[in-house]
């Protein structure tokens, strides 16, 4: 456990086990056809990069509504419609 007092700190270099070499490190270009589309997996991607980024839960759910990543009600996200 740690002892001292302050903010919790992040690492400045990606988790090892996290980072892998197969994928791209560059999203790939988009088309005019896809231009106004968002994926389920991008929207997976950045609820996933967004909870590792967060101080806590409140803090979590901020950032996701915020940027569209959650629905209400099942609707889907913001971002998907």
């Amino acid at each position: 456990m740690n002892t001292t007092s302050g903010p919790r700190r992040r690492p400045n270099a990606p988790h090892p086990e996290r980072a892998s070499l197969d994928e791209p490190t560059v999203p790939t270009q988009r088309t005019a056809a896809d231009v106004y589309g968002v994926s389920e997996d991008q929207v997976h991607r950045a609820r996933i990069a967004v909870a590792r980024n967060s101080l806590d839960s409140d803090d979590c759910r901020e950032l996701l509504d915020m940027l569209g990543l959650i629905g209400e009600g099942g609707d889907p996200p913001p971002v998907r419609r």
